[in-house]
């Protein structure tokens, strides 16, 4: 479950000084917003007017993304010293995004951080290229428009990653699983049908559903549909913003781990208001972060300014706004690697730079 990058120690500023893990720190963040998201949850349930279910559900949607964000902090040993501390609070934190901690951290760590912007082997949305896009079939081409639209965005991770590789892996990806990938999934399940149990008894006993199908529909699509919809547009919304835009360079597959360089221009800090970075658990300060994944959640901003003062001039920072997100998509449609620069659907260059 570790990562193993050969670069992230080797960069112009070393970040060794911010991988300092605090023990409490992580399991207290974890234990409070647990807390705040089983209350959310039961009051997406018990709660009779409309508005105020799909309040507590939008809430408790939140609250499961901030939760994976801890847990993808100690998938990556961010969290604390200790391995199985981190394997215990990632499993935690990953419960509600119904996802197995040994699948995130072999299709995150292995694949995204380890070839970071390696078209076709990184899974952070990746561009095809203008050959790949002339060799595909016509539903493949529609359906690759469909996901880089601004409407196919939100469905990107939930289809193409979740579905098939995470939470009904087919032959192909249990012929790698081991009895670790196999416990993960079985605690996934077994979470999945408590949770579902459990709010439905609170619906049928506590809160005023009329039968058990009423009591369980509720806690379906209140306590865990919406709830989990909202985590994976969450989800795609950052993999998206974080590796895809004009300044974004993407590279065939070398069959080695990314470079520095690489992954310095594969990877772009999104800089929102910081009460937003805050709630997002610094999540946005992504290039120091993929430049040395171990610096925990709490140390990344420190870090990342320091990555920028010793190397701005390569460090991608864009200021998020809905007209950036709305050019990031009519642009950024296929990667041409002869030109090394974005290109739309009849082959023209689009991206220019934004910084």
């Amino acid at each position: 479950m570790n990562v193993s990058v050969p670069n992230e120690w080797r960069t112009d500023v070393n970040l060794a000084p911010f991988v300092t893990r605090h023990l409490l720190r992580p399991i207290a963040l974890l234990a409070a917003e647990f807390a705040l998201y089983a209350f959310a949850v039961a009051g997406a349930v018990l709660s009779v007017p409309l508005w105020e279910k799909l309040a507590f559900a939008l809430v408790a949607g939140g609250l499961t993304a901030t939760m994976a964000i801890i847990g993808h902090d100690c998938a990556h040993r961010g969290g604390t010293r200790f391995g199985w501390l981190n394997r215990l609070i990632g499993t935690i934190g990953f419960l509600p995004a119904l996802h197995p901690l040994s699948r995130w951290a072999y299709h995150h760590n292995q694949l995204h951080h380890r070839y970071t912007a390696q078209i076709g082997v990184d899974n952070a949305y990746s561009p095809m290229t203008v050959e790949q896009y002339r060799a595909a079939s016509p539903a493949r081409r529609a359906y690759y428009r469909f996901l880089r639209s601004l409407w196919g965005q939100p469905l990107f991770y939930l289809v193409d990653i979740w579905v098939a590789d995470i939470f009904f892996p087919g032959a192909k990806q249990r012929a790698t699983f081991t009895g670790r990938d196999y416990f993960d999934l079985a605690v996934v399940y077994a979470w999945l049908a408590g949770l579902l149990s459990g709010l439905t008894w609170l619906s049928l006993h506590v809160g005023h559903a009329a039968s058990l199908g009423a009591a369980f529909a509720n806690a379906a699509i209140f306590g865990l549909l919406i709830p989990f919809l909202v985590w994976n547009l969450f989800i795609s919304f950052v993999t998206v913003i974080q590796h895809t835009g004009p300044d974004v360079k993407w590279s065939v597959p070398t069959g080695r781990p990314s470079t520095t360089d690489q992954k310095l221009h594969g990877t772009v800090r999104i800089r929102f208001p910081e009460i937003i970075d805050i709630l997002f658990h610094r999540l946005m300060q992504h290039t120091a972060h993929h430049l040395n994944p171990i610096i925990p959640l709490y140390s990344l901003k420190a870090a990342q300014h320091a990555l920028e003062e010793g190397r701005g001039e390569d460090v991608i920072s864009i200021r998020w706004t809905p007209a950036y997100h709305l050019r990031l998509t009519r642009d950024c449609k296929l990667y041409d690697p002869d030109a090394d620069g974005w290109c739309d659907f009849d082959f023209k260059p689009t991206a220019t730079p934004v910084r």
